[in-house]
């Protein structure tokens, strides 16, 4: 499975923030309040990256044991139990998942925030709880890309680059 493409993740984001910022002009312009969210969406982001880093702690785990493993000149050292590879990959979908929808997140919260600076009334009550969703939609994504990083598969150095051959 390819790495998340950071490219992919800028312009999700880029989208979002072009969504925010058109949403919230089109409501100013017709006379409602800019969106703000609501503090849960905050807990709720930073739950589901604590939430993400649990379920990637035995992934990490058993990575750390195999290298200490290879590495060791004793190979008398205990055998341990690999872990499920469907449990990594649907960790690493997980992953995926929240990368995108923080991308999402980040986005719609930046231009929103763009167009509570650049209105003429700024207001204050609404810049904390869309600063600290977009903060913590900004760490879901930093702990995705790590679990992205920590179920990638080790290089076995078997890659020689060679054609396939075809019939």
């Amino acid at each position: 499975m390819k790495p998340i493409s950071v490219i992919g993740v800028i312009s999700w984001a880029l989208l979002a923030a072009l969504a925010g910022f058109g949403y919230s002009n089109w409501a100013i312009a017709n006379g409602f309040h800019i969106p703000v969210s609501g503090i849960t969406l905050s807990v709720s982001v930073a739950v589901v990256a604590i939430i993400l880093l649990v379920l990637v702690f035995p992934i990490w785990k058993y990575k750390r044991n195999l290298k200490k493993i290879l590495d060791a000149k004793d190979r008398s050292v205990n055998k341990i139990l690999p872990v499920d590879p469907f449990y990594a990959v649907k960790v690493l979908l997980l992953a995926r998942a929240a990368a995108v929808t923080a991308a999402l997140f980040i986005g719609w919260h930046l231009g929103v925030l763009v167009k509570q600076f650049l209105s003429p009334v700024i207001a204050t009550e609404a810049i904390g709880p869309n600063l600290s969703a977009a903060i913590a939609s900004l760490l879901l994504l930093a702990i995705a890309f790590i679990v992205v990083e920590i179920c990638k598969l080790p290089d076995d150095g078997n890659n020689t680059d060679k054609k396939p051959v075809t019939a």
